[in-house]
């Protein structure tokens, strides 16, 4: 197998600043506990991809569980909320915007953490 090449490694690490970044802005959060978990868990799995194979393990997980989740909250606002309103709208329709907004973070660190645990697990 092909070693972890440079390319990789600075997504990797882009998306866990990102996802540290997600973790600390759930603070003030009603719920801050379970997001920030599943936000701070996708942090360390995308910081140790480039270096541990078996991060990818758990990255498929972390990612999994993270896409499930946002099509559970799709399902929940899919005929309150268009697309658009996750970055137009202020307001919260009753807080499906809200919901909406969290979908799309899962969805984003679901999406990158399979496809980079895939390719990590295809490397050396």
């Amino acid at each position: 197998m092909a070693p972890v090449s440079r390319w990789f490694k600075v997504p990797s690490w882009l998306m866990a600043a990102l996802l540290g970044l997600c973790v600390a802005l759930q603070y003030n959060d009603p719920d801050p506990i379970r997001w920030m978990l599943i936000y701070g868990a996708g942090m360390v799995v995308s910081a140790l991809l480039p270096m541990k194979r078996d991060a990818a393990k758990a990255g498929v997980v972390v990612g999994l569980a993270a896409l499930v989740w946002a099509a559970l909250l799709i399902l929940e606002v899919y005929d309150k909320v268009s697309l658009s309103d996750a970055w137009l709208k202020m307001s919260e329709k009753g807080g499906a915007v809200e919901i909406e907004r969290e979908a799309g973070g899962l969805l984003i660190e679901g999406v990158w953490l399979v496809l980079g645990s895939w390719y990590r697990l295809r490397r050396a």
